[in-house]
Protein backbone atom coordinates (compact mmCIF):
# COMPACT_ATOMS: atom_id res chain seq x y z
CA UNK A 1 0.00 0.00 0.00
CA UNK A 2 1.41 3.34 -0.92
CA UNK A 3 0.70 6.72 0.61
CA UNK A 4 -0.87 7.31 3.95
CA UNK A 5 -3.89 5.58 5.33
CA UNK A 6 -6.77 7.91 6.10
CA UNK A 7 -8.53 7.36 9.45
CA UNK A 8 -11.97 7.34 7.81
CA UNK A 9 -10.83 4.58 5.44
CA UNK A 10 -9.17 2.50 8.16
CA UNK A 11 -12.13 2.62 10.54
CA UNK A 12 -14.66 2.02 7.76
CA UNK A 13 -12.69 -1.09 6.80
CA UNK A 14 -12.58 -2.17 10.45
CA UNK A 15 -16.34 -1.73 10.83
CA UNK A 16 -16.84 -4.06 7.87
CA UNK A 17 -14.45 -6.68 9.36
CA UNK A 18 -11.82 -5.99 6.71
CA UNK A 19 -8.11 -5.48 7.07
CA UNK A 20 -7.58 -1.80 7.90
CA UNK A 21 -4.30 -1.76 5.99
CA UNK A 22 -5.15 -3.47 2.67
CA UNK A 23 -8.97 -3.50 2.78
CA UNK A 24 -9.25 -7.22 2.08
CA UNK A 25 -12.07 -9.40 3.32
CA UNK A 26 -9.43 -12.13 3.77
CA UNK A 27 -8.31 -10.56 7.01
CA UNK A 28 -7.02 -12.27 10.15
CA UNK A 29 -10.52 -13.32 11.28
CA UNK A 30 -10.61 -17.11 10.98
CA UNK A 31 -14.03 -17.73 12.53
CA UNK A 32 -16.12 -15.82 15.05
CA UNK A 33 -13.86 -16.41 18.05
CA UNK A 34 -10.63 -17.37 16.26
CA UNK A 35 -7.96 -15.52 14.35
CA UNK A 36 -5.15 -16.22 11.94
CA UNK A 37 -1.85 -14.69 13.04
CA UNK A 38 -1.79 -12.44 9.92
CA UNK A 39 -3.98 -10.86 7.30
CA UNK A 40 -4.23 -13.44 4.55
CA UNK A 41 -3.84 -10.78 1.84
CA UNK A 42 -1.21 -8.28 2.97
CA UNK A 43 0.50 -10.49 5.57
CA UNK A 44 0.54 -7.95 8.42
CA UNK A 45 0.38 -9.49 11.86
CA UNK A 46 -2.50 -8.30 13.99
CA UNK A 47 -0.41 -8.75 17.15
CA UNK A 48 2.09 -6.05 16.32
CA UNK A 49 3.21 -5.50 19.91
CA UNK A 50 2.95 -7.16 23.31
CA UNK A 51 -0.39 -6.61 24.94
CA UNK A 52 -2.28 -5.89 21.71
CA UNK A 53 -5.24 -7.93 23.01
CA UNK A 54 -5.83 -5.42 25.80
CA UNK A 55 -7.06 -2.83 23.27
CA UNK A 56 -9.87 -4.94 21.76
CA UNK A 57 -10.92 -6.13 25.23
CA UNK A 58 -11.08 -2.53 26.49
CA UNK A 59 -13.02 -1.45 23.39
CA UNK A 60 -15.41 -4.37 23.84
CA UNK A 61 -15.94 -3.40 27.48
CA UNK A 62 -16.59 0.26 26.67
CA UNK A 63 -19.13 -0.59 23.96
CA UNK A 64 -20.89 -3.11 26.21
CA UNK A 65 -21.11 -0.72 29.17
CA UNK A 66 -22.34 2.07 26.90
CA UNK A 67 -25.12 -0.17 25.57
CA UNK A 68 -26.03 -1.27 29.10
CA UNK A 69 -26.21 2.34 30.28
CA UNK A 70 -28.37 3.42 27.35
CA UNK A 71 -30.60 0.35 27.76
CA UNK A 72 -31.11 0.98 31.47
CA UNK A 73 -31.87 4.65 30.89
CA UNK A 74 -34.43 3.81 28.21
CA UNK A 75 -35.96 1.15 30.45
CA UNK A 76 -36.27 3.57 33.35
CA UNK A 77 -37.76 6.34 31.21
CA UNK A 78 -40.24 4.05 29.44
CA UNK A 79 -41.45 2.33 32.63
CA UNK A 80 -41.53 5.42 34.88
CA UNK A 81 -43.16 5.86 37.44
CA UNK A 82 -43.48 2.11 38.13
CA UNK A 83 -39.94 1.03 37.24
CA UNK A 84 -39.95 -2.46 35.70
CA UNK A 85 -36.92 -3.72 37.60
CA UNK A 86 -36.99 -7.40 36.58
CA UNK A 87 -37.43 -6.88 32.83
CA UNK A 88 -34.70 -4.24 32.83
CA UNK A 89 -32.40 -6.46 34.92
CA UNK A 90 -32.93 -9.55 32.76
CA UNK A 91 -32.43 -7.51 29.57
CA UNK A 92 -29.20 -6.06 30.93
CA UNK A 93 -27.92 -9.50 31.90
CA UNK A 94 -28.66 -10.79 28.40
CA UNK A 95 -26.88 -7.81 26.83
CA UNK A 96 -23.92 -8.17 29.21
CA UNK A 97 -23.49 -11.83 28.25
CA UNK A 98 -24.27 -11.78 24.52
CA UNK A 99 -23.00 -8.43 23.26
CA UNK A 100 -19.29 -9.00 24.02
CA UNK A 101 -19.44 -12.28 22.09
CA UNK A 102 -21.31 -10.72 19.18
CA UNK A 103 -18.90 -7.80 18.76
CA UNK A 104 -15.70 -9.75 19.46
CA UNK A 105 -14.35 -9.80 15.87
CA UNK A 106 -15.44 -6.21 15.30
CA UNK A 107 -13.43 -4.93 18.24
CA UNK A 108 -10.30 -6.66 16.90
CA UNK A 109 -10.61 -5.17 13.41
CA UNK A 110 -11.39 -1.72 14.82
CA UNK A 111 -8.45 -1.85 17.21
CA UNK A 112 -6.20 -3.03 14.40
CA UNK A 113 -7.35 0.04 12.43
CA UNK A 114 -6.43 2.26 15.36
CA UNK A 115 -3.09 0.48 15.71
CA UNK A 116 -2.01 0.84 12.08
CA UNK A 117 -3.02 4.51 12.19
CA UNK A 118 -1.13 5.17 15.42
CA UNK A 119 1.90 3.07 14.39
CA UNK A 120 1.99 2.60 10.60
CA UNK A 121 4.00 -0.43 9.54
CA UNK A 122 7.56 0.42 8.57
CA UNK A 123 9.44 -0.95 5.58
CA UNK A 124 10.88 -3.84 7.61
CA UNK A 125 7.45 -4.93 8.86
CA UNK A 126 5.99 -4.76 5.35
CA UNK A 127 8.93 -6.76 3.98
CA UNK A 128 8.47 -9.37 6.71
CA UNK A 129 4.74 -9.56 5.87
CA UNK A 130 5.51 -10.10 2.17
CA UNK A 131 8.09 -12.77 3.06
CA UNK A 132 5.57 -14.60 5.26
CA UNK A 133 3.04 -14.60 2.41
CA UNK A 134 5.66 -15.81 -0.04
CA UNK A 135 6.60 -18.63 2.35
CA UNK A 136 2.98 -19.79 2.40
CA UNK A 137 2.42 -19.33 6.14
CA UNK A 138 -1.37 -19.58 5.64
CA UNK A 139 -1.14 -23.22 4.63
CA UNK A 140 0.74 -23.99 7.84
CA UNK A 141 -1.78 -22.25 10.12
CA UNK A 142 -3.76 -24.52 12.45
Amino acid sequence: MSGTLRPKTAFWRGLRLRCAWCGSRRTFIRHWLGKYPRCRTCGLEWRREEGFELGPVALNTVITFFCLTVGMAIGFVVSYPDIAVWPILLSCIAVAVLLPILIYPLTFTLWFAFDVLAHPPDAAELAEARAALAAGWEHKAP
